[in-house]
């Protein structure tokens, strides 16, 4: 997205929210110049959360990500174990823990969080898993228990301060072709967030990559008539309702999780 119109964008959101965040799949870290995207939120008094794989990251990346707006960090650590990578663990692993020691010696004011979102009753990434907390356990001297996680399932876990393993389940992604889960449920997508593409789609929610809910495009519209139109409105009526009126909703395994709370 052209730095004018991330400009522009972060004006109109400022009046909906006062942070973001930079995903929709995409990683952050690819981009040469995170830094001033960074500066233009931050001159709209806008936080900014930042997720990503880590699979590049590296020393140049460490100015921007010592910028002060940043409010937390997620390095989504199941991502190399679900991607095949010419890299070993080791040399997957050992650059993050490098920016953390870095971050820590520089009193780090932001949320660091290791998110491990592969646990099942199968335990089928348990031997990846095994390497990941015998890593962190020697680099941060915590005691973290494998077995114990997968029987007692905590949501997160504090190793140093501000610094959290987040854990959570496998989920299917929405897609079209799955099978259809149910017409009836809730979702904060459109009440909590929305998310917006790089080529300027609006869509509900950050699963939506593919832009199946194409609300409109910023180009040609704002955000608030965007986000004002019918297919909109009736996407959050039917979540008030427990009705998914979106077939992509109808078989997202993710909004499930929401049924239980």
């Amino acid at each position: 997205m052209s730095l004018e119109l991330f400009d522009r964008l972060n004006s109109e959101v400022k009046e909906l929210t006062n942070e973001l965040a930079y995903h929709v799949v995409g990683d952050p870290l690819v981009l040469g110049n995170l830094n001033e995207y960074l500066n233009i939120s931050q001159k709209h008094n806008l936080k900014v959360n930042i997720t990503t794989t880590a699979n590049n990251i590296s020393k140049r990346h460490y100015k921007a990500l010592m910028n002060p707006i940043i409010k937390q960090i997620n390095f989504s650590i199941n991502s190399y174990n679900a991607n095949s990578h010419k890299k070993s663990f080791d040399e997957y692993i050992e650059p993050i823990l490098e920016f953390i020691k870095f971050s820590k010696e520089n009193n780090h004011n932001y949320f660091i969080n290791f998110r491990i979102w592969n646990l099942d009753d199968t335990k089928s990434a348990y031997d990846f898993n095994s390497k990941v907390f015998d890593k962190l356990n020697s680099f941060f001297n915590s005691s973290l228990d494998i077995d114990d996680i997968y029987k007692t399932k905590p949501k997160n876990l504090r190793v140093d301060r501000k610094i959290f393993i987040n854990f959570d389940d496998y989920f299917a992604w929405p897609n079209i072709n799955n099978e259809h889960i149910s017409s009836c449920g809730f979702c904060y997508g459109l009440n909590s967030h929305f998310g917006i593409l790089a080529n300027g789609s609006v869509v509900p929610c950050c699963l939506d990559l593919d832009a199946k809910i194409n609300l409109g495009n910023v180009e040609k519209n704002t955000l608030k008539e965007i986000l004002d139109t019918p297919r909109a409105k009736a996407m959050i009526e039917g979540f008030r309702k427990n009705i998914l009126v979106e077939e992509l909703c109808q078989k997202c395994g993710y909004r499930t999780r929401f049924d239980k709370l």
